[in-house]
């Protein structure tokens, strides 16, 4: 069973891959599991308390994500320039980023498979507070729920799972997890003492493409829905 999340994008989406560099960002399609995970725990810590985002954690932390897209995107490719303050001395340089326009809605479903009522509840409160995932510049309006027993067949698929089809070309998007054994304390920024260790913590998903166009500065995806 899944509760699936529908968001309209209300500007450029930017998720930094994270593969980039400070100074080369490219952009993922969509916010990674670990993204959409952070932001429900931030969004209980906020709303509650900090002892709300522990049991928010430890609910989620090995839940899986999934991801519908809309059929169309665009990659902005801009330079800008960037506060580079290593070794404590800041100084401006040139930078690479990339800024995602979705036309259409992105849905982001959680498997809720054996959550009571209360928890499938909260979980919604938390969806509904949620207006960005990543950088606070990629702004996302709630629209609506869906309780289903099955997902859209055309929902991004794993490399790792058997239903893959290679019948269209293909990009992968790298994305990161809550890694299995990972604790609150590993995830809490304020925490010095525990680190996270990234590990088993990867996921491949692949994205179908009917159609791509490319210019000076962007990228068009036509996506198979």
């Amino acid at each position: 069973m899944w509760l699936e999340t529908e968001y309209i994008p209300t500007s450029l989406f930017s998720f930094k891959d994270i593969k980039a560099t400070n100074t080369a960002a490219t952009s993922l399609l969509f916010p990674t599991p670990f993204g959409v995970k952070m932001a429900l725990i931030s969004e209980a810590i906020q709303k509650f308390d900090l002892e709300k985002g522990k049991m928010i954690f430890n609910l989620i932390k090995n839940k899986k994500i999934k991801y519908y897209l809309p059929q169309e995107a665009v990659v902005n490719k801009t330079f800008g320039r960037i506060n580079d303050l290593r070794n404590k001395v800041g100084r401006s340089k040139p930078a690479y980023r990339e800024y995602v326009f979705l036309k259409g809605s992105l849905k982001i479903s959680i498997n809720i498979k054996e959550q009571s009522k209360a928890e499938i509840k909260l979980l919604k409160k938390l969806f509904i507070g949620i207006n960005y995932f990543g950088k606070k510049g990629s702004f996302m309006q709630f629209k609506s729920f869906n309780i289903t027993d099955e997902l859209n067949p055309n929902y991004l698929k794993l490399m790792d799972e058997d239903e893959i089809s290679f019948e269209y070309k293909s990009i992968i998007q790298f994305t990161e997890d809550i890694p299995p054994k990972a604790t609150f304390a590993a995830i809490n920024i304020y925490n010095s003492t525990e680190s996270l260790k990234r590990d088993y913590n990867k996921n491949l998903f692949l994205v179908n493409i009917e159609r791509t166009l490319s210019g000076d500065g962007y990228q068009y995806y036509k996506i198979v829905n």
